[in-house]
């Protein structure tokens, strides 16, 4: 049987880094992503309070794939969706990316964010009901509920599932 494919930014692969989650949910799902969000994962001052260690073989080698994403995907997504401007660069492109492909409501992928300006931008695109939290993720894999319950607040069910009912209802902040 052939692995969902799961499509996810940077704060998805730290956390699931962070939490020790990354493993199972490679095993389960296709985890891909875009080259932007590998480099933001693999960024930063290992020295740093709250620095969260990734290895680079090891989340290249997990992933199901790493896609570029063109400067002409980026500007299409910009131009005929200008709410996409205002995103980080890791979730614009995976954002890009996927518009460059056609995917919609329909497709059967999943994305995993957990950054609001991006689960909002999806909301746009007609997306919402393809935005699943890591917690979901993690225990579709069989994480254990122990690395779950360390899963901060904006990676949960509960968390997602309110800004997703804002966002239908137009009431975001």
């Amino acid at each position: 049987m052939a692995k969902g494919r799961v499509f996810a930014d940077t704060n998805v692969i730290l956390e699931a880094f962070r939490t020790g989650c990354w493993p199972a949910i490679c095993g389960r799902y296709a985890v891909e992503t875009v080259e932007t969000c590998v480099a933001e994962a693999l960024a930063g001052n290992p020295e740093s309070p709250g620095h969260i260690r990734v290895d680079a073989a090891f989340l290249r080698g997990s992933l199901a794939a790493i896609h570029t994403v063109t400067r002409l995907e980026i500007a299409t997504l910009a131009l005929e969706h200008p709410h996409s401007q205002g995103l980080d660069l890791g979730e614009r492109d995976l954002l890009a990316w996927l518009y460059a492909r056609g995917f919609d409501a329909e497709s059967r992928i999943l994305l995993s964010t957990a950054d609001k300006a991006a689960i909002v931008a999806a909301g746009q695109l007609g997306w919402l009901d393809l935005v699943v939290c890591l917690e979901d993720l993690g225990e579709a894999s069989g994480a254990s509920r122990a690395r779950l319950q360390d899963l901060a607040r904006h990676h949960r069910r509960e968390w997602l599932s309110r800004l997703k009912t804002d966002i239908v209802l137009g009431s975001f902040s």
